[in-house]
């Protein structure tokens, strides 16, 4: 039916907006924490685009909902507001028509949030800790900043670097803080040098010109020697992850994982990936009869009503979970409570036009009608 591609195409392309819009403003916010820890040298530059990747994820799970809420609510109000959903109504065009539409979208919308939650979601928490903790316990040398000191993997020796290009360094100085038994500490200095990798993995220093400078003050014993070529291999260690890790960070968990564990933060982040799963078809069914306006009131007279709504849902839901995690409350009573009080509101939103309701209505308030 024409009118029914009409208002999906129409719905489609409000949502497909408000999505961009929504996904730059996030994307934007995670930028900005993942550059501001990368220049603090927490994390190699090499990982800001693998990171802000994986962390597509978790913007997901709040932006699909919303986006879906509001395509809706400036859709449909558009349609009011240019009388279009007079016109249509006028030739015989029946509302059932317009639940479809919002039931087709909210299914095409969900099953993608479904599979974020299930699959992708937990995968790219996994896979971004990994990324930061590997960094963290292995840190490039190539990959870091000029002008920072570095310890290496094994806390024995602290590492400068002038200048970084590539794989290619200047003005290196390298102190070994902690040597073995048999050695005493040593500083290294050149001015130029490069980094390359082994078929193990290891990281190998080649310093051209170098200077070792090894000796302790209280012995008061010194020896310096001279390299044309010095080479210095950092092996990398192995991020091994215990099961108990694992179990305490539930947002890698996944569903029947989350529902074997009975912690909890467990219990909360389960009800809270079902909730967020809800809400896609419960807040595009409530904002129905919300998003109808006439053209006195404007395109946007409904939009601060709804908002709040659905402002106020994501902040219960929000509440709920934080205090269910920490076993406060029950979160299985209360994100039932929460998801039923909407739904009850949907329904009653959605039947407040309606003949019987209108016979309801008439009945216990006859002065409104009257007036």
């Amino acid at each position: 039916m024409i009118i029914r591609r009409y208002i999906i195409k129409e719905t489609f392309k409000a949502q497909l907006a408000i999505l961009v819009i929504l996904f730059m403003i996030f994307f934007s916010q995670k930028l900005i924490r993942i550059m501001s820890s990368a220049v603090d040298g927490d994390i190699p530059s090499s990982l800001i685009t693998p990171l802000l990747l994986l962390g597509v994820s978790n913007m997901a799970q709040l932006i699909l909902p919303l986006s879906l809420f509001l395509g809706i609510l400036i859709a449909f109000g558009r349609f009011y507001t240019d009388s279009e959903m007079v016109a249509m109504y006028a030739c015989g065009v029946k509302k059932k028509i317009i639940y479809q539409v919002v039931l087709f979208l909210s299914i095409i919308t969900c099953c993608v949030s479904t599979a974020n939650l299930v699959w992708f979601g937990p995968w790219s928490s996994v896979q971004e800790e990994k990324l930061v903790e590997n960094a963290k316990l292995n840190p490039s040398l190539a990959g870091l900043l000029a002008g920072q000191f570095q310890r290496t993997p094994k806390g024995d020796s602290v590492i400068y670097l002038g200048e970084v290009e590539r794989n290619n360094i200047k003005q290196i100085f390298i102190a070994q803080t902690n040597p073995l038994k048999n050695e005493r500490p040593s500083v290294i200095l050149s001015n130029q040098g490069k980094i390359t990798h082994d078929s193990e993995g290891n990281q190998i220093i080649i310093l051209d010109n170098a200077n070792r400078y090894e000796g302790s003050t209280k012995l008061r014993d010194f020896r310096i020697s001279h390299f044309d070529n010095y080479q210095a291999v950092i092996k990398p260690k192995t991020l091994t992850v215990s099961d108990e890790d694992t179990k305490d960070k539930v947002e890698q968990l996944s569903f029947a994982q989350l529902r074997a564990i009975k912690t909890a933060k467990a219990k909360a982040e389960y009800y809270w990936r079902i909730s967020l799963i809800i809400s896609v078809p419960l807040m595009a069914f409530l904002v129905i009869p919300l998003s109808a306006s006439n053209p006195r009131q404007g395109r946007l007279a409904r939009i601060l009503p709804a908002m709040l709504l659905y402002l106020v849902y994501f902040l219960l839901e929000s509440s709920i979970k934080a205090h269910g995690s920490k076993g406060r409350i029950d979160p299985t009573f209360w994100f039932n409570a929460v998801n039923g009080l909407y739904f009850i509101l949907a329904v009653i939103f959605n039947l407040w036009d309606s003949i019987p309701m209108r016979k309801i209505r008439y009945r216990y308030f006859p002065a409104r009608f009257a007036s």
